[in-house]
């Protein structure tokens, strides 16, 4: 039963507007056949990706360093296909001699060398050119980027035996800040802030206000239903 027919009627119209505007971000109406939620996710992976590039270039730029650093580990594969397929890239790498006996892969490469091979498959990546990625190892430019994870994965592991800590450690931050924003960020378009930043200040508005308009559509029904909250009489002691 209303039990007060002014605050139903407006808590009524601000749930229809509620819904009707939730039914338009559900349509397909923010291009290429997005909505409203895909557009905000895409936008916001934009800016994100746009947002870490200075820590890739600066992770890059520390490569330098390692020029001149040899390292010589074995690495174990789960089997021969995949050490062909390890193979194949570390040979890539200038200078790098690489031999395969089984399920094993051993390399011997100039450190500063191979982490360069990789960053120039990143930054490949990172700029969504896949092709030149592909056309290089002859796979899917994501399955080469996270072969390359794979490798240095297993580099800092023998690293590690060795107690070369300095070595895997700097490989480790390489995965972190280099190879894996490229594999997750391929096909992303990079968007800065500053160039957005109207879009972005409505989103958030947008989002606080329709909040606030739901839960005061809430609201007003139910004090026009008669639903209300109050404290419970305080019981005096016996």
């Amino acid at each position: 039963m209303i039990r007060d027919s002014k605050a139903f009627f407006i808590g009524l119209v601000m749930m229809v507007s509620f819904l009707g505007i939730y039914a338009y971000m559900m349509s397909p109406s923010f291009g290429n056949g997005r909505n409203g939620l895909e557009f905000a996710d895409d936008m916001f992976n934009s800016i994100s990706k746009g947002s870490v590039y200075d820590v890739i270039q600066g992770e890059v730029k520390k490569i330098d360093k390692w020029n001149g650093t040899e390292i010589e580990v074995v690495l174990k594969c789960k089997d021969e296909a995949q050490a062909d397929r390890w193979s194949r890239a570390l040979q890539k790498v200038e200078g790098s001699q690489v031999s395969v006996d089984g399920q094993n892969v051993k390399v011997k490469a100039d450190l500063g060398k191979l982490l360069a091979n990789i960053s120039e498959d990143c930054s490949n990546m990172y700029d969504n050119n896949g092709d030149a990625v592909q056309q290089k190892y002859g796979t899917d430019p994501r399955d080469a980027t996270n072969r390359w994870y794979s490798i240095t994965k297993a580099i800092v592991k023998e690293l590690e035996k060795q107690e070369r800590f300095k070595e895997s450690v700097a490989i480790t931050q390489f995965q972190k800040k280099v190879i894996e924003p490229s594999y997750n960020y391929y096909g992303v378009e990079a968007k800065k802030v500053r160039d957005n930043s109207g879009v972005m200040t409505f989103m958030m508005v947008f989002y606080l206000i329709y909040t606030l308009w739901y839960g005061f559509a809430i609201y007003y029904l139910c004090q026009g239903l008669g639903i209300t909250m109050s404290k419970s009489a305080k019981k005096q002691e016996a």
